[in-house]
C-alpha cells in the first residue's frame, strides 16, 4: 500500500469561499492518509462526480493523488508553485536569476524559449525560463529529454566572452553545478558523467544541453538548459526506462524542496561560469 509522503511546503488553508479545487487540495494536504470522496463532497457541498473531476484537474496540474474504491483519495506529493520574485530575492547570485524569470506551466522547450528571447536582443545575461512541463524537451544529438512531473526544468540566457567560451566546457560546468547542488541539498553522491549527464547510484538524474549562436567565429549568445528529476514517483517513469533513470524523491524517500535545489544550482552555475569566463579552474570539477 502506498504510504503518504511528507509534503513540502504545506499549502495555506484557503478561505471557505475559495474555489472547490483549491479547497480539495487543502483538505487532502491536511489528511494523513485516505479521505473519502463522500466526505469531501459533503464538506464542499458538491457532488462526488464533481470531486472526481476536480481531482483529475489537480493531477493534470502535477499533484500526485491516489484514488481507490471504498477509500477515496490520498495526496502523495504536492506540486508547489514557484515564484520568480521569491527566487530572485533568495538567490545569492549577481546575474543568474536576478535579471528576470519566465515561469511557464507548459512549453515546447525552455531552450527554444530562451533562444527566442536572446535573439530579440532585449534580455540580458542571467534571465531564466522555467517550465513545469516540456512537450519537446531536447538532449544532445537530437535526443529528447523526458519531462516528468514536479521536476526542475529551466534554461539560462548567456552572453559569453569569446576568449574563454567552449560549449563542451560549459556543458560540464552545468552538470557539475547540478551534482554539487544535489550533494549539498540532498546528501546524495551525485556525479558528473561525460558528456552531459548527472548520475546517482548508477542511474541518470539530470541532463544538460548548451546551444550557441555564432556570429562569424564568435558566440553571439548561448542558452544552457538543465532538466533534473526531483519529485517524480516510480509510476511517472515510462516502463521502458525502468532501472535507467531516477529522481531525488526515489533516492531519498523524501519530497524535496524544488526552490532550494533550483537556487543552489543557479548559484553554483554562476560560480562555474564566471570561473570559466575568467580562464580559471572550474570550482566544482569532480
Amino acid at each position: 500500500m502506498n504510504k503518504p509522503l511528507p509534503l513540502f511546503p504545506a499549502p495555506a488553508a484557503p478561505p471557505q469561499s475559495a474555489p472547490a479545487r483549491t479547497r480539495i487540495l487543502e483538505i487532502l494536504a491536511g489528511t494523513a492518509g485516505w479521505r473519502s470522496g463522500e466526505d469531501i463532497s459533503a464538506a464542499l457541498g458538491i457532488s462526488r462526480a464533481a470531486v472526481a473531476k476536480h481531482v483529475a484537474a489537480l493531477r493534470a496540474d502535477g499533484h500526485a493523488i491516489d484514488a481507490a474504491t471504498r477509500r477515496g483519495y490520498m495526496l502523495r506529493v504536492l506540486r508547489e508553485r514557484l515564484d520568480g520574485d521569491d527566487l530572485a530575492a533568495r538567490l545569492g547570485t549577481r546575474r543568474f536569476g536576478k535579471q528576470g524569470w519566465r515561469i511557464l506551466e507548459e512549453t515546447e522547450s525552455t531552450n527554444l524559449d530562451a533562444a527566442a528571447l536572446a535573439r530579440s536582443g532585449t534580455f540580458t545575461e542571467g534571465y531564466v525560463v522555467f517550465a513545469e512541463r516540456q512537450s519537446a524537451g531536447r538532449g544532445r544529438k537530437g535526443n529528447s529529454w523526458l519531462s516528468l512531473p514536479r521536476g526542475v526544468q529551466f534554461s539560462v540566457l548567456l552572453r559569453p566572452d569569446a576568449a574563454h567560451w567552449n560549449a563542451e566546457d560549459m556543458t560540464a560546468v552545468g552538470a557539475r553545478a547540478v551534482a554539487a547542488a544535489v550533494r549539498e541539498c540532498c546528501g546524495l553522491d551525485a556525479v558528473f558523467k561525460q558528456p552531459n549527464d548527472v548520475f546517482v547510484n548508477g542511474r541518470k538524474l539530470s541532463g544538460v544541453l548548451v546551444e550557441t549562436a555564432m556570429r562569424g567565429t564568435e558566440p553571439e549568445w548561448a542558452v544552457l538548459g538543465i532538466g533534473c528529476n526531483v519529485n517524480a514517483l516510480p509510476e511517472d517513469f515510462p516502463a521502458e526506462s525502468a532501472g535507467r533513470f531516477t529522481s531525488l524523491l526515489g533516492e531519498t524517500g523524501v519530497v524535496q524542496d524544488r526552490a532550494r535545489l533550483l537556487i543552489a544550482i543557479l548559484e553554483k552555475l554562476e560560480q562555474g561560469y564566471d570561473a570559466m569566463q575568467a580562464g580559471e579552474r572550474e570550482p566544482f570539477a569532480n
